[in-house]
């Protein structure tokens, strides 16, 4: 296997971190882990998931971990990966490499850290949290690579070959602005659109039950994602969202007038300020009723 990577850390044991763990140790690299959750950690640990384990961020930090792990992943939500980062302060510039998985990059905003490369593993699934670690989840897939930072060809180097010859995935780098311009229409929309739908059957107060068909089975499976981490991204991405959102509406105006044969277009409601409580709301109908 060509890659330089021996031991990694993932700190954030969900979906995405834990798939990353599994797919490593199941490489040949050792793998340490972290999670706030202690429950996700001990399962990580009790699973063979992760080798070992640390206690904080500040154990984490105050360690000198650049003398034997060679990539930091940190998988966890877009606002609490910038705290990560600038949590992990002492082990900037080191010789250990250090990237994201969060699909938003613009709010990332750090000066004089050259061990930091963004990445973007394209790759989901319809469950959640440690326990749905897939050791295939990634393969085939696609991981975008961001380097605001101009970090050293070592690590840019070192990413690139964990994401191809490790986790089996094809790797292409954009710019921060391209990449939070792209994912807001090619995901963080559809997201926000399958929220509108399955909320707008709750308003309805229809009971679907079982007549629920193939289509509306995928907007059902991408509401059910975490809610923080959502709206996370729609807060951090809200202009790219917007942008979006509005040539989506436009469409919807355009497909109305040709159903309906007329100019009365009514006003279509705004979701810029969709909010967690909301969210949550639609994922627990969700839940309750499918």
């Amino acid at each position: 296997m060509n890659t330089n990577v021996k031991e990694i850390l993932v700190i954030g044991l969900g979906l995405i971190g834990s798939s990353i763990a599994k797919v490593s140790r199941e490489k040949g690299i050792k793998v340490h882990g972290f999670d706030i959750n202690e429950d996700s950690l001990k399962h990580a640990l009790e699973n063979n998931i992760i080798d070992e384990s640390f206690g904080s961020i500040e154990e984490i930090n105050n360690k000198n971990l650049s003398s034997y792990i060679d990539l930091i992943v940190i998988a966890v939500s877009p606002e609490a990966t910038k705290n990560i980062v600038n949590g992990i302060e002492n082990l900037w510039n080191s010789d250990v490499t250090i990237t994201d998985t969060a699909s938003v990059k613009a709010h990332l905003l750090f000066k004089d850290i050259s061990n930091l490369v963004l990445s973007h593993p394209i790759a989901g699934s319809d469950k959640s949290g440690v326990l749905g670690a897939d050791e295939n989840l990634f393969t085939g897939k696609k991981t975008v690579i961001c380097n605001p930072f101009n970090a050293e060809r070592s690590h840019t180097q070192r990413l690139e070959d964990f994401w191809k010859f490790v986790m089996q995935m094809r790797v292409s780098e954009m710019s921060v602005k391209d990449h939070d311009l792209m994912f807001a229409m090619t995901s963080h929309l559809p997201h926000l659109i399958s929220y509108a739908l399955i909320d707008s059957i709750r308003l309805s107060s229809k009971d679907v039950k079982d007549n629920v068909g193939g289509g509306l089975k995928e907007f059902i499976r991408l509401s059910g994602s975490n809610p923080e981490m959502w709206r996370d991204i729609f807060e951090l991405n809200d202009k790219n969202i917007i942008k979006s959102l509005a040539s989506f509406q436009l469409s919807i105006n355009n497909l109305l007038e040709l159903m309906t044969k007329t100019k009365e277009l009514p006003e279509i409601f705004s979701h810029s300020d969709l909010l967690k409580k909301e969210l949550e709301d639609i994922k627990k109908y969700k839940e309750d009723t499918f």
